[in-house]
């Protein structure tokens, strides 16, 4: 009993510590991106540059809107630029249930999960982000005029961008869940159809327009995702079992 609640408080204070590091790195990261704010608030307008109607410009609704404008600008921007300190940090903490050859896979997951996640977020800025604009602002009736609040539009941004950013983690999301032992690649593999479903399901909810076609926009990939993590999890659970089976006296 005793070495069973030591191991869990070795755990927890492991967990802490990755907390600890991951928030400190999402800190610096607000600091530098604060520090330019302005040039992110160039580049968080420009998928909707040229869409707005004549005479349209974004405009503070509240006194302190500009500081909150600022800080919630530094927050998506720390988090962007903090994402492989995080990264680095998940795999710390779930390694020391891996074998030590296992381990050693550290760099390649680090530099998967980033580059899955920025271009997650890429994919939302030149792509989702424009083309959703653009539908809705074509929604708006001759009559009608817009107030583009900053603060609000910064808010519907950065959801989306870090959504993204996080849809597109599934491939190193289905490695991890098979690594640790949590579902077998067999079992993921049965439920492919559901899957498929699910992905059209998110697809029809973060895609504003209701055609089909920008819904398998961001379907298909999402799909072809899961099949890519599905398929390296079976490369290594095989790996795995089959060192296993030769280790076996």
């Amino acid at each position: 009993m005793d070495e069973k609640k030591l191991t869990l408080q070795g755990h927890l204070k492991e967990l802490r510590r990755a907390l600890i590091i991951s928030c400190l790195a999402v800190l610096v990261g607000v600091v530098v991106s604060v520090s330019f704010w302005e040039l992110l608030h160039q580049a968080i307008l420009w998928p909707i540059r040229g869409l707005l109607p004549p005479g349209s410009k974004p405009v503070y609704l509240g006194v302190f809107d500009p500081i909150f404008y600022m800080f919630k600008l530094g927050l998506i921007g720390g988090l962007i630029l903090a994402s492989p300190i995080v990264f680095s940090q998940l795999w710390w903490f779930i390694s020391p249930g891996l074998l030590p050859r296992e381990r050693r896979m550290a760099l390649p997951f680090i530099l998967s999960a980033t580059v899955c996640f920025l271009g997650g977020v890429a994919f939302c800025y030149f792509i989702v982000l424009p083309n959703a604009a653009a539908f809705s602002l074509g929604l708006m009736g001759e009559q009608t005029s817009m107030l583009l609040s900053v603060n609000q539009y910064l808010g519907n941004a950065g959801m989306f961008l870090l959504v993204f950013g996080i849809v597109f983690l599934t491939p190193d999301l289905v490695f991890l869940v098979a690594v640790l032992g949590l579902v077998h690649p067999r079992t993921m593999a049965r439920f492919r159809k559901y899957v498929l479903l699910a992905c059209f399901v998110i697809g029809a909810v973060l895609t504003p327009t209701p055609d089909i076609v920008n819904q398998a926009i961001m379907a298909v990939p999402m799909y072809v995702l899961y099949e890519v993590g599905l398929l390296i999890a079976w490369i290594f659970v095989r790996r795995r079992e089959a060192r296993a089976a030769r280790e076996q006296p």
